[in-house]
């Protein structure tokens, strides 16, 4: 499982180093390197995904009801986009120009452990989006999560 926020840099390679909790997660039991899917979720986002969740959500996403305009290019903002990066022995991963472009990466990043997946963030945008979280209103966030008390 992904928990936390990392702060990191790009290298001159636009390469990212996987913190050393994230990769024990990733690692597998074979001699093969360690892979994620990367997909946009928005302008905001990026999203990387381990294999083996990646094709979960892949056949979700495809068995959505594609008559819908809007659904359409849902499926094609995540299916179109998505790129298979492996991880490098030393735990680098290389976040591709296309989709560094689009999120607006361009030096330090906000990696974010989401349970099963981890978002990459422009560091002005993650800092954005907390804000906007720590200023929801409480009653309007309660009704949202139906009595979820944690």
């Amino acid at each position: 499982m992904f928990n936390g926020v990392n702060y990191l840099n790009t290298d001159s390679k636009n390469r990212i180093t996987i913190p050393a909790r994230h990769r024990e997660v990733l690692q597998n039991s074979s001699d093969t390197p360690a892979k994620l899917i990367l997909t946009l979720d928005s302008k905001q986002c990026l999203f990387a995904y381990p294999e083996d969740v990646w094709e979960t959500v892949r056949v979700k996403v495809e068995k959505l009801p594609n008559t819908n305009p809007l659904i359409k290019s849902y499926q094609r903002l995540i299916l179109g986009s998505a790129e298979t990066i492996e991880v490098d022995k030393a735990g680098r991963l290389l976040i591709p120009a296309t989709l560094r472009q689009m999120v607006g990466i361009t030096g330090e990043l906000a990696l974010v452990g989401m349970g099963s997946k981890l978002e990459i963030w422009a560091k002005d945008k993650w800092e954005a989006e907390i804000n906007k979280a720590l200023e929801a209103s409480g009653e309007d966030l309660a009704e949202l999560l139906n009595g979820l008390s944690i």
